[in-house]
């Protein structure tokens, strides 16, 4: 019996020991915000929203969105007095005015994409110098992208490296 209970108290400090191990070992960040909220990627975005093709593109959804919602509003108000054929003629146009919509947010999205595409471009070199210089500082095992995983406590800066790399890419960013 004191056996058993020797193996069993042996068995929960080597299972235990080793998780806490690992926790030392085994890290995360977050990629996709890491390449996004860097100061470089703020002054991309800051630089796409002043630029003229984006700000039409975006002023020209607006424009349509108001329309059609000026129109929704006027088919509510007005529809007892209206015609089946005036309601479907404002239906139409409303269903138009949305697929345009739609078009332009894919349009701006896919310039948002460009400017992501193009930071993790320009900054994959310092990405990967200063994952590999915190890998050896930290003696870190394993780095997880945050997004293989399927929870883990963000708030946790043990674990979770995303905004040390993030101040550690903005030096390495301004020393260029």
């Amino acid at each position: 019996m004191k056996n058993i209970k020797n193996i069993v108290i042996f068995s929960s400090l080597l299972l235990f020991g080793n998780s806490a191990l690992l926790s030392e070992v085994i890290m995360v960040i977050d990629v996709n915000q890491v390449f996004q909220t860097t100061d470089l990627a703020k002054e991309r975005y800051e630089e796409l929203e002043d630029s003229s093709d984006y700000k039409e593109l975006v002023d020209e959804a607006e424009a349509k969105n108001n329309e059609r919602i000026k129109l929704a509003e006027k088919l509510k108000k007005d529809e007892a007095t209206l015609s089946d054929s005036e309601k479907q003629e404002m239906l139409k146009k409303i269903q138009t005015l949305l697929q345009s919509i739609q078009l332009l947010s894919q349009q701006i999205q896919a310039k948002g994409q460009e400017v992501v595409q193009k930071l993790q471009a320009d900054q994959a070199e310092d990405f990967q110098k200063i994952g590999d210089e915190l890998i050896k500082a930290k003696k870190i095992r394993m780095l997880f992208r945050s997004e293989a995983l399927l929870a883990f406590d963000r708030t946790d800066n043990t674990i979770n490296l995303t905004n040390e790399f993030i101040d550690l890419m903005n030096k390495e960013q301004k020393k260029k």
